[in-house]
């Protein structure tokens, strides 16, 4: 499947309001001048009415994600265009901060017309992606019902996540064939009820293809894993950014990676696992794929004298689950409990754990022990911010890997000096105390004990 292909699913584009640009719901708490910067380095040059933007203007992010367009009391209202960084492009109609009403969303490849709700396409629309067209009903940023046309033939019915599923009816080209339709009943892109037609081989998904070729690419990252080092304490580190319809988490766990690189040479002892629209970068990161990663790493470590770091980072929900989302494929969360069945038969003793993720505090008594370092951006009842599109990386990756930077020598006053400075950004925002994430601790007494001495001589 290629990336133009894969929905535009829970595309979280931060609400363009006046004092919380980094953050997905918030209300107006202060006025800004003109030409205003916000506290996350966004810029504002437009009208305003009582102190808010309203009118015309233009707001520029950081990460170059730029809007063009109409303001109301805050929020992108009416119309407006937007511009990616990540490469695609849409203008059309917006409803308070999110892309609603008539647009059109397109990037080097694909290209939709139609209607959107909350930043997905949803209503009627015409998706051109390479040399196929779906015209159909969307819901949540998938085809619902409608037709699917290429150059073999033209499906029309019911879909399922992209799949052909459910009564539909294949017709194939005038003369290309000696039927000149099938109609049956599709189960995710299997016909399994019908006429004694097969459909072509390209009416299924490319399902398949991706995890083989997903496979492959785990593999070969794998079989790069440099050997641990006698006398040296080596890291071996495991990224997995969870949400593929956003591109933070790859900048986050590239800015994870560069952070840790500065104290190990992880360069060639590291497995990068993520979701993303574009899913060629990196193996998906899949609870499979999380645990076959584990392994390998742990096949190369000397267990009593190297140190896995792990750095989780996606969406999370209230249950402490972190989400596992790649659009075109139905993928499961992953828990705490979860991760604690992958850790058990490692010989790694020693480990790191970083969660950027809300509500991560869950996971600090999941999988704490005395020798683990655990580190998780916010309290279990608790969000933590910085996950939207517009982000550079999240505010507890941006404190952890580059304000206060990674020091294993003091872990305690490493997390103390984090909880500071992501507590100076809340506060600066002007966010009430209800809110704060309050990011989580836990160090084990064997691991510091073991830190404290220095491990042993490193790069």
């Amino acid at each position: 499947m290629t990336s133009a292909l894969l929905r535009l699913r829970y595309l979280r584009l931060l609400l363009a309001l006046l004092a919380f640009a980094l953050i997905s719901a918030c209300e107006v708490s202060q006025f800004l001048p003109p030409d205003a910067k916000l506290p996350d380095g966004s810029t504002y040059t437009g009208e305003f009415q009582e102190g808010l933007f309203h009118g015309e203007g233009v707001q520029r992010f950081p990460s170059g994600l730029i809007y063009r367009g109409q303001f109301q009391a805050g929020y992108w209202q009416g119309q407006g265009e937007l511009e990616s960084p990540a490469g695609w492009h849409y203008e059309g109609e917006f409803d308070k901060g999110l892309m609603a009403g008539q647009g059109i969303w397109e990037d080097e490849d694909s290209r939709y017309v139609g209607a959107f709700q909350n930043d997905d396409f949803h209503g009627l629309g015409r998706f051109e992606v390479n040399d196929s067209v779906y015209e159909a009903e969307f819901l949540e940023g998938a085809p619902l019902q409608g037709q699917h046309i290429t150059e073999y033939g033209t499906y029309e019915g019911p879909f399922l996540d992209w799949y052909y599923h459910g009564e539909g009816t294949y017709t194939y080209p005038e003369g290309s064939s000696d039927a000149d339709s099938f109609s049956g009943t599709w189960d995710r892109g299997v016909l399994i009820d019908g006429q004694d037609a097969s459909p072509p081989e390209h009416a299924a998904p490319l399902t398949e293809k991706i995890l083989a070729e997903d496979r492959q690419r785990l593999d070969e990252q794998i079989d790069n894993l440099a050997s641990e080092r006698p006398g040296l304490t080596d890291a071996y580190f495991l990224a997995v950014g969870g949400d593929g319809t956003e591109s933070v988490f790859l900048r986050d766990i590239q800015v994870a990676k560069a952070g840790l690189q500065a104290h190990f040479d992880v360069e060639n002892r590291s497995i990068m696992l993520l979701n993303h629209r574009d899913y060629e970068i990196y193996p998906l990161a899949t609870r499979p794929s999380i645990r076959h990663a584990l392994e390998a790493l742990d096949a190369k470590m000397d267990s009593e004298q190297d140190l896995l770091v792990i750095h989780l980072v996606t969406h999370g929900g209230q249950d402490g689950q972190l989400l596992l989302q790649q659009p075109g494929l139905d993928l499961p969360n992953l828990s705490p409990e979860d991760f604690v069945t992958m850790l058990e038969p490692l010989n790694a003793r020693r480990k790191v754990l970083v969660v950027s993720a809300c509500y991560s505090g869950h996971w600090l008594n999941q999988i704490k022990d005395s020798n683990t370092l655990i580190l998780t951006s916010a309290r279990e009842d608790r969000t933590s911010f910085g996950c939207g599109d517009d982000s550079e990386m999240t505010w507890f990756s941006k404190a952890l890997y580059q304000s206060v930077g990674l020091d294993l020598t003091d872990p305690d006053a490493m997390s103390e000096q984090i909880n500071q400075q992501i507590r100076l950004w809340e506060e600066e925002i002007g966010m009430e105390e209800e809110r704060w994430s309050y990011p989580q601790f836990h160090l084990g007494e064997d691991l510091r004990l073991w830190l404290k001495q220095g491990m042993s001589g490193q790069d």
